[in-house]
């Protein structure tokens, strides 16, 4: 399962109502941290402070990931973190939940309220499946596992966006879990360390604006 994949069964209630647990522009912006983070692990881009760049453009597998990496390619003049975050957030739910659609992990649902707004539920089609990543997150980092990069990313935006308590249900494992996620950032690669503490301010500006 992709980076981005997990990061939306963990941040989407696909096994009771549907909608995200977060607000949805925090999601979005996770999405959009899961999508590049993705890229990254492609050995495709590198982030660096708050540029992103392009280091090879050749094709990946995946449609979605080689969608955004052309883009990138193709505008090399838009190198700032901040930008590529907030313009991909715009569509990130829809192209996420999409893939999952066709990977058959979850269905769309749409409903129309009295008022004729519609709303869109994503459920679960295998509901341990999708359970899955948040299971994983909180036994990796309880238990002190090691990480492959891709975990550790997973981990880091699902810290920066605020989902990790949600996960950390034990007191003690959330302890446990708190002092070994200091030991993960401090050797998660660079490019991915750069791109989460990006995710984490977007998602500070975006949760003012809210409530402002």
């Amino acid at each position: 399962m992709l980076l981005a994949d997990e990061f939306f069964l963990i941040a989407w209630d696909t096994a009771g109502s549907g909608t995200p647990l977060l607000h949805v522009q925090a999601t979005s912006l996770g999405l959009a941290g899961a999508l590049l983070a993705e890229l990254v692990l492609y050995e495709r881009v590198t982030v660096h402070g708050a540029r992103v760049e392009v280091t090879d453009p050749s094709p990946v597998q995946d449609p979605l990931a080689y969608s955004v990496l052309k883009l990138m390619a193709t505008t090399p003049e838009h190198a700032d973190v901040r930008t590529w975050l907030a313009y991909l957030a715009q569509n990130t739910v829809d192209a996420v939940a999409n893939r999952l659609v066709q990977t058959r992990l979850v269905v769309r649902e749409e409903s129309r309220s009295l008022l004729m707004r519609k709303g869109v539920r994503y459920i679960a089609t295998d509901y341990a499946k999708c359970a899955w990543p948040s299971a994983r997150v909180e036994t990796l980092l309880t238990n002190g596992r090691p990480m492959a990069p891709a975990d550790m990313a997973l981990v880091a935006i699902t810290d920066a966006t605020g989902l990790l308590e949600s996960i950390l249900s034990d007191p003690q494992g959330r302890r446990n879990a708190r002092r070994y996620l200091g030991t993960v950032m401090a050797t998660i690669p660079g490019s991915l360390r750069d791109l989460a503490g990006h995710v984490h301010a977007a998602v500070g500006d975006a949760v003012l604006s809210y409530r402002s």
